[in-house]
């Protein structure tokens, strides 16, 4: 059997284990070594946590086993058994750190394979986050941002991995003060989660762009918050549109009532032409009253010339509120009032 001897074993105690059977070999499963009371604890210079060594302490008599334990003996040997009693202990020792290896060899696999499935899916995760059309971004529980896909870099400019290591949450948006307001509306929800969140995002040259915003909280196995993940969608196109929908609304109402108050100026040109002509008409008559005074006539005339100043005001205002199209809704009367006024 192969054990490592330790520098505190005396020529004697060297020269018993070898006629027990024993070959020392710095490889040995097993440390066997001489323990003195008073000694301390005993240091082991090999083996590892992971890959412990049993250590067999040598002591003379029973009175020093409770010290080689507690100095952190795994075994004691008191005095010189026989052999097939040495051997049988130390075989033993030897057995359970096999073992020990094998199982600890077994967990260490197993942790390998773990390892590489864990950054096999951390890398499929990142490029998953990265093909994501829509700029994603996370953040830890400090406010670093810790996630920064393609879209988000092409959409903002910054780079991602400067992102990754220069930038806060609040230098991402134009408000630093939205950070916050949607933290908090994320904690007063029982799940986390905020949808359709307008904020405004400052791009890398300084514009603002003007976003909606999905986040949620992201959390560990016990429960504890580790970051907040958050979604934006551009809304610079549909804010354009929008904008374009507007504009064309409103030109569309002034459009609309511009043709409203040309109708009705041709309305109204119409009912005082009616009235008007027939005004002009009566005063003609009244003039060629033979016993009408030179002052009544003077009069006349000059109402007449008042009138006929209106009429010029009314044939204006029809060229003017004239219907453009045979469709119009007073087209019979426009030309009416036309054939009036010519």
């Amino acid at each position: 059997m192969k054990v490592r001897a330790h520098a505190t074993l005396s020529e004697a105690d060297l020269q018993w284990l070898h006629a027990c059977g024993t070959v020392i070999d710095p490889a040995g499963d097993v440390l066997v070594r001489r323990f003195r009371p008073g000694e301390g604890p005993i240091s082991i210079d090999t083996g590892s946590e992971e890959d412990p060594l049993p250590v067999v302490a040598l002591v003379d008599s029973p009175e020093e086993v409770d010290s080689a334990i507690q100095a952190g003996a795994t075994d004691v040997i008191v005095g010189r058994p026989s052999s097939p009693e040495l051997l049988a202990r130390l075989g033993s020792h030897r057995r359970m750190a096999r073992t020990w290896r094998r199982r600890m060899q077994q967990q260490q696999r197993r942790a390998t394979r773990a390892h590489a499935e864990l950054a096999s899916t951390q890398d499929l995760l990142g490029r998953l986050i990265d093909a994501t059309p829509n700029p994603v971004m996370a953040v830890d529980i400090k406010g670093r941002v810790v996630v920064f896909n393609r879209a988000a870099e092409k959409a903002l400019g910054y780079d991602t991995e400067y992102a990754r290591t220069h930038m806060r949450v609040t230098d991402i948006y134009a408000d630093a003060s939205d950070a916050r307001r949607i933290l908090a509306e994320m904690r007063a929800t029982e799940t986390g989660l905020v949808q359709g969140i307008s904020v405004r995002l400052r791009a890398r040259w300084g514009e603002q762009i003007p976003v909606e915003l999905s986040a949620a909280e992201v959390h560990d196995a016990e429960g504890g918050l580790i970051a907040t993940v958050g979604v934006f969608q551009d809304m610079r196109e549909q804010v354009a549109l929008r904008n374009r929908l507007e504009a064309t609304t409103e030109q569309l109402i002034a459009a609309e009532q511009r043709a409203a108050a040309i109708e009705l100026a041709g309305e109204a040109a119409y009912e005082i032409n009616q009235p008007l002509t027939a005004l002009l008409g009566t005063m003609e008559l009244l003039e060629m009253e033979p016993d009408l005074s030179d002052r009544s006539r003077t009069r006349l005339q000059r109402a007449q010339g008042h009138l006929q100043r209106i009429r010029e005001a009314v044939r204006a205002l029809a060229r003017t509120s004239r219907p453009r199209g045979p469709a119009a809704d007073n087209g019979g009367r426009m030309a009416e009032l036309t054939r009036d006024g010519e």
